[in-house]
Parts: C-alpha cells; sequence; structure tokens
C-alpha cells in the first residue's frame, strides 16, 4: 500500500511511516510523485487541495487523510462517487487554535501591534496612552459557532478572565444547550449575538451555508466598540464588508489568520488599516500541534486502508 505526501508533515509522524511495513512512503520531493494518481492507495493532504479530477483519475486511491480539522480541501462529491474514506484530526490542535484566538483578543483589546510600532518609532509617552485599550476580565464574548475549539476557547477565557460566554450555533439542540446552561448562553440569531459581545470570536467549518455568513448586515448590529477574531475558515466574513466596518467605525478592530484567498494578496485593503491583524493561517502551526496532528492523522490513515481506523476520525 502506498501512501502518498504532497507536503511534508511532522518529522516524527514521516519516520513513523516509513517504519511501518506496511505501508510504502511516497513524499512531494521524490520522483515517484509525478504519477502519484497511479500508484497512491491513500494521501495525506496539508495545505494541498485534492480535486474531484484528480480523485476520479487515482485509481487505487482508497484513503484520503487529512492534516487538520477543516475538509474543504477535498472534493467530497468526488469521493463520495468512488467510496473513498476521508478522515480528519479533529482534537489535535484545539488547543492551539484556541490559544491564538484568545491571544489575538488580547493583542487587540490591548492595541499590542501599536504599542510595539510607538516603542520602535520613538514615541514612548504615545504609546502609553489608555486611549482604546481595554480589559477581557468581566466583559461578554460571543462564539458564532460552539464546537471543541469554540469551547476550549470559552474555557479559557471564563476561567482565566472571568468573562461571560454567549454562543450562536443553530445546530445544537435545546437539550444540549440544557447541559451547558452553567457555561454559556445561547443566542437565538446572530444580530442577537453581536449587539451583545464585546469579543465575537468565529468557530465554524466553511460550507455553502456560511460563506459569507458575516456580511454587512451582521457586522452593522455590532456593539459599540466590538472586537472580531475569526480562526476558522476564510470566505466566512465578507472581507469587503469587514474592511467598511473597520474605516467606519462599525466595529473597533479585527484579527483574521485565515482568508478568502490565501496567500492574501499584499495589495489587500485590509493590510492598509492599523486596526486590523492578519496572521498566515498558522493557528495550528505550532511544534506541539504539528506533533500531534501528523502522528494521529499518519495512524488514521494507514489503519483506514486495513479498515482499522478510529470512526471519530472518519469524516466521509
Amino acid at each position: 500500500m502506498n501512501v502518498f505526501i504532497p507536503f511534508p508533515i511532522h518529522a516524527d509522524a514521516l519516520a513513523w511511516l516509513r517504519a511501518n511495513s506496511r505501508v510504502r512512503t511516497i513524499t512531494g520531493d521524490e520522483p515517484d510523485a509525478a504519477d502519484w494518481e497511479k500508484k497512491a492507495d491513500a494521501v495525506i493532504l496539508r495545505s494541498t487541495k485534492i480535486s474531484g479530477d484528480e480523485i476520479r483519475r487515482a485509481a487505487r486511491l482508497k484513503v484520503i487523510g487529512r492534516h487538520g480539522v477543516g475538509i474543504d480541501v477535498v472534493d467530497l462529491d468526488a469521493a463520495r462517487e468512488k467510496g473513498i474514506k476521508v478522515l480528519n484530526a479533529p482534537f489535535e490542535n484545539t488547543q492551539s487554535v484556541a490559544e491564538l484566538a484568545v491571544g489575538f483578543m488580547l493583542a487587540l483589546a490591548r492595541r499590542i501591534p501599536q504599542a510595539i510600532n510607538h516603542v520602535r518609532s520613538g514615541l514612548w509617552a504615545e504609546g502609553r496612552k489608555a486611549d482604546g485599550c481595554t480589559e477581557l476580565f468581566e466583559n461578554t464574548v460571543g462564539f458564532v459557532g460552539f464546537g471543541r475549539i469554540a469551547r476550549k476557547t470559552a474555557t479559557i477565557l471564563k476561567n482565566g478572565f472571568s468573562m461571560k460566554i454567549l454562543a450562536y450555533a443553530p445546530r445544537i439542540t435545546d437539550a444540549a444547550w440544557n447541559d451547558l446552561r452553567d457555561f454559556v448562553t445561547p443566542c437565538k440569531t446572530l444580530p442577537e449575538l453581536f449587539a451583545s459581545s464585546s469579543y465575537v470570536s468565529i468557530h465554524v467549518p466553511k460550507t455553502k451555508e456560511t460563506i459569507n455568513l458575516i456580511d454587512a448586515n451582521i457586522l452593522a448590529a455590532a456593539k459599540k466598540g466590538m472586537l472580531l477574531v475569526n480562526t476558522s475558515r476564510g470566505g466566512i466574513v465578507d472581507e469587503q464588508a469587514l474592511y467598511s466596518a473597520l474605516v467606519n467605525g462599525t466595529i473597533r478592530a479585527a484579527a483574521s489568520d485565515v482568508f478568502a484567498k490565501e496567500p492574501l494578496d499584499v495589495d489587500s485593503p485590509l493590510l492598509t488599516l492599523p486596526n486590523f491583524i492578519a496572521t498566515p493561517h498558522y493557528a495550528g502551526t505550532t511544534e506541539d500541534c504539528l506533533r500531534r496532528v501528523s502522528a494521529a492523522i499518519a495512524r488514521q490513515t494507514v489503519a483506514a486502508l486495513f479498515d482499522e481506523e478510529d470512526p471519530a476520525y472518519r469524516r466521509l
């Protein structure tokens, strides 16, 4: 069985695969990579996408492993047509993404990038002004989506900063909300969430229903001075609407690790704004996280080739 890895994964996981007698590993820098569609029984994807045409041409392909949570890099219709198993690593990046979401909130609230620039520009006194600096402590944070990463983020904020937790997640049942009643207050609509929150953090997958979910109308409902954080997927926030909201003061500031088009164009209007922070889709890019995710998806992909995978990692 051949496992093709077009983009590097953690060295520990790659070593484990190479030592596994049940599979042969082909990486993107090897000569055999050019013919992967003829040879691969499994593919492990990190940032690379796999199209429907590639899936249909890959005659031996049985398993697609996604190094991370989002499976929007896979043409699921084509995979379903061919009966290909699609796996992801839904647990292993929870901590690292949650930490970045909290880090974004702190950076926006305390205007850390601006303070750094003041020091570097010799504007020490200007940088010490409290203008625009706020605290997380006992403020309200709203979550768009309330899955595993959102709950971890909320736990950090509630325990560490005594924040009040709100969430909009229409797929969560009334019974589940009841179980969470001491932890989070549900909101029935997105405008309600935005109007009630000093901070909003986005944690939903990219689907047909969530593309441009956060549009001009939703942003217009924001509480005065609200700060917005997105560590989920690009395209969920309408970037033109976000730009306008930041320029007009509809929201105070925003930070995003993800964009509709990646890499983000260096000429993006968002990058001209002092109240916007951009990072290069690196929420899960810590040594600790990469080691965990790579190990999990390597093991589960090999297991799936022999019908031994853990169902918790199976998406299709």
